[in-house]
């Protein structure tokens, strides 16, 4: 899972169209990054999810941090402005101790949140507390 760091600020200070273009962009640089069986969309708003069959979490994290650092070095422009963001992510392996796939989502999203609570723009894997 991830999604892109202060997109209300995004939206609130250079409108929703820009904004559009934000997710519009991301969304094309992970069409382009993700190989033929990974399987990714829009998970709502300014979230996305990522399914990297066969892949373990070690080489998930190669795949995620390539991301990230491809959407940080692109800046989008919108009527005239320049517009830097950034976005935070969040990986969980596949195990056989989930028994729902709402519980693999829980962990994603729990690993997101711990980038965001680091100081965003970085990669996180679920840990077992």
């Amino acid at each position: 899972m991830f999604d892109i760091d202060h997109f209300k600020k995004v939206n609130d200070t250079y409108g929703h169209q820009a904004g559009d273009e934000v997710i519009r962009v991301v969304s094309n640089t992970l069409l382009q990054m993700q190989r033929e069986t990974d399987v990714s969309g829009r998970y709502g708003g300014e979230e996305f999810g990522i399914i990297l069959p066969d892949t373990d979490a070690q080489h998930a994290f190669i795949m995620a941090d390539r991301l990230r650092k491809q959407i940080e070095s692109m800046p989008v422009t919108h009527d005239g402005q320049v517009i830097q963001f950034t976005i935070s992510l969040g990986i969980s392996e596949f195990t056989e101790d989930l028994h729902e796939h709402t519980e693999w989502l829980e962990r994603s999203d729990q690993a997101l949140y711990e980038s965001k609570r680091n100081g965003r723009n970085q990669t996180n894997i679920f840990k077992q507390k």
